[in-house]
């Protein structure tokens, strides 16, 4: 196998990190473009080379121009978006593509994925079992809603377009008041059926509508309502053929991840889908061989980690795990996962990744404090899309 140059994008990811260290030990030599000035890959030995760039959300097609100036300069062989920039990176991928491939789908195709209303109306005609759901566009679709629904049935508020579960608000009984939210046409927001039981995620890499890559895990403690802290492998047999299923409907190329409910009856309940690279990387062993998933996909049939593998987040787990601590028992189980899990970003032969994570930190203490929001939402401030037109 020849060595590739790669331009990975989203450096401030551990997850980014975790594919630049599985590229780099296969032989590739890796390239990183990020907006922030401070990110967990910059130190990384996997990394040769960093490069500042405009910032998506902001600037769009500076960006895109300088990617395509790297993509010249470096001859880099493969563009490899893994956070949200993928859609910026997507609507532009006609500017690129005569000179690299650009690993992932057209734009229209990561819209109707990444909109949480599309699709869940995807999913359904793909005969999936998701919750009863309803969009409002105004504070009258809310009154419509609300009065037509079920007696009893608690439900969620989320907009169409988020991440990490930051603006997710739980009603019990639909004669509570609508909470402080502005809903309009141009920010459309869900009212969905809450599905009581066990929280399961897939992350996977399809090419042209085949399941090349393939994990399922769970989360049991997180940053704030959503963001995982903890990954834990979990054997599901049926979620393989389901997320065969949508990408092969989609005919899907790139990296695709789901959020699913296992209820206490087995039934499978698809929530939402991130059609990018997530935390089910950290599963993956570099013994695996998915960096072959990038390079030959033609060549790959079927790749899913060979050992299990429990991982971390070690600092948000002193953080962010340990706050979830309420009783002696969760504290016993917060301290058998320090003991046995391990951190998926500490490595002695590269180790300064390690200390750029308190720089990047920093950096997005910084912004949440200069915007006014969480740090979560701070972390994908300049690179997150929301539906605007590029």
């Amino acid at each position: 196998m020849s060595t590739k140059t790669f331009l990975l994008t989203g450096g401030r990811a551990p997850a980014t990190l975790e594919l630049a260290r599985f590229l780099h030990t296969a032989g590739h030599r890796i390239l990183l473009a990020e907006s922030a000035p401070f990110t967990l890959c910059q130190g990384s030995r996997a990394i040769s080379k960093t490069f500042h760039v405009p910032a998506p959300r902001y600037d769009p097609k500076k960006f895109l121009s300088e990617l395509k100036n790297i993509v010249l300069k470096e001859k880099v062989d493969i563009v490899l978006p893994t956070s949200e920039e993928i859609f910026t990176v997507a609507y532009g991928r006609d500017l690129l593509t005569p000179y690299t491939r650009v690993w992932t789908d057209k734009w229209e195709k990561l819209n109707t994925l990444h909109n949480k209303w599309t699709f869940v109306k995807l999913a359904q005609k793909l005969g999936l079992h998701v919750p009863q759901t309803w969009k409002i566009e105004s504070d009258h679709d809310w009154r419509q809603v609300r009065s037509n629904l079920p007696e009893g049935m608690s439900f969620i508020l989320k907009p169409v377009y988020s991440r990490f579960a930051t603006r997710i608000y739980p009603l019990s009984d639909r004669d509570q008041p609508l909470p402080p939210i502005s809903v309009h046409s141009k920010q459309p927001w869900l009212v969905q059926q809450w599905i009581s039981g066990r929280q399961v995620c897939t992350y996977g890499v399809a090419d042209h509508g085949r399941l090349l890559a393939h994990v399922a895990y769970q989360t049991v403690y997180t940053a704030g309502k959503g963001a995982g802290i903890t990954f834990t492998p979990y054997q599901q047999t049926q979620l393989p053929f389901l997320v065969q299923k949508i990408v092969e409907k989609l005919h899907f190329t790139g990296q695709i991840s789901f959020d699913w409910i296992e209820t206490p009856e087995g039934d499978l309940v698809l929530i939402e889908c991130n059609p990018r690279l997530t935390s089910g990387i950290h599963l993956f062993h570099h013994k695996d061989g998915l960096d072959r998933v990038f390079v030959q996909p033609d060549f790959v049939s079927f790749i899913t980690p060979q050992t299990e593998q429990k991982r971390m987040l070690r600092l948000a787990m002193c953080t962010y795990g340990i706050a979830a601590v309420s009783s002696f028992s969760q504290f016993q189980a917060w301290l058998k996962t320090m003991f046995t899990y391990r951190d998926v970003i500490f490595r002695w032969n590269d180790p300064i990744p390690f200390f750029y994570q308190w720089l990047s930190l920093f950096y997005f203490w910084c912004q949440s404090r200069k915007h006014g929001i969480s740090m979560t939402e701070a972390s994908t401030h300049d690179i997150e899309w929301n539906g605007e037109i590029v």
